[in-house]
């Protein structure tokens, strides 16, 4: 088990290097200067040398990336070049209101996509299965921030029954959920549809193997042989497609952040790539690939748990 998880913690440390390697070289390959945004259209030439001086971008890329590496392992990640704030505070600030959505609507939509694949399963080749199937098929094919926009046509301004725009982060508890709950609902149906799709052909699976024949002709009641047998035996491909939803929350988040003018790092990000705020860029990249990177290993580690032979692969 130490071997598995010293893979585990290996893999970990390869991914975010490599994750952030590829945020800083793409970032400067992006026509535009943070310098010139700053100081203005109008900056003489002289004001943008000393001002590219002082945030180093003067140096050759490669000395730029050593430097920021050799920062970045003492946990200084630099400041905005906009605000001037510490990098790593600002996505740090703004992660709650990112991670509160993303789980929120992950839960909802294993809420809602974990029972339907089942019964899709179960009944498979009915009309439930076609409806499952034909909804979730939709789920997929509808972008989220195109479901988001009908969303608010339809429950804020047609029913008002949820709020069109904001967080409100000065109210209290159940003001931010009642904000909250429009947008988590959005991308938990999108969500939804990906993880009734993967549950459904899991539970088939696992229904067609000679076990749950044997355990049927014994007369084992089926809600046994549902919940005992096939949802457990199903349960690693399961969790690994709510492991790679939840990726895609915060994959997301960027689009529904936006679209609901919610505070996050995923509109923190979009502010920064326009600014070419490469400090800000680079830190909230760093800071996603590893709540991306953890929850990925700790499901692996999950994974060796239940089924002991998946720690010798």
């Amino acid at each position: 088990m130490l071997d598995y998880l010293g893979r585990c913690l290996v893999q970990l440390v390869v991914t975010l290097l490599g994750v952030v390697t590829v945020a800083f070289f793409l970032m400067r390959a992006v026509p535009g200067d943070p310098a010139q945004y700053m100081l203005g259209d109008y900056a003489t030439k002289e004001a943008l040398a000393v001002l590219r001086e002082q945030l180093g971008l003067d140096l050759p890329v490669y000395q730029q990336y050593l430097l920021f590496m050799q920062r970045a392992l003492t946990g200084d990640l630099g400041s905005s070049v906009v605000t001037g704030q510490p990098a790593m505070t600002e996505i740090m600030d703004s992660l709650p209101a990112s991670a509160a959505l993303a789980v929120t609507g992950l839960l909802i939509a294993i809420a809602i996509g974990v029972p339907l694949g089942i019964i899709s399963a179960v009944r498979q080749g009915t009309w439930v299965d076609v409806a499952v199937m034909m909804g979730a098929l939709a789920g997929i094919s509808f972008p989220v921030f195109w479901l988001g926009l009908v969303a608010i046509l339809v429950f804020a301004h047609k029913l008002s029954i949820f709020p069109a725009l904001g967080a409100s982060t000065s109210g209290g508890l159940l003001t931010q959920l009642y904000y909250l709950m429009l947008p988590a609902i959005v991308f938990g149906f999108s969500v939804a549809a990906y993880i009734a799709r993967l549950t459904r052909s899991a539970m088939l699976e696992v229904l067609g193997q000679d076990y749950v024949r044997v355990a049927r002709a014994m007369g084992i009641r089926e809600s046994r042989i549902i919940g005992r047998l096939a949802l457990r035996n199903a349960l690693i491909p399961i969790l690994a497609v709510i492991g790679v939803t939840f990726t895609l929350a915060f994959g997301n988040a960027i689009l529904i952040e936006v679209v609901f003018s919610r505070p996050g790092v995923g509109s923190t990000l979009l502010k920064a790539i326009l600014a070419r705020d490469y400090q800000l860029v680079q830190a909230g990249v760093l800071v996603l690939a590893a709540v991306v990177v953890v929850v990925n290993v700790s499901l692996d580690v999950i994974y060796g748990f239940i089924d002991p032979r998946l720690r010798v692969t």
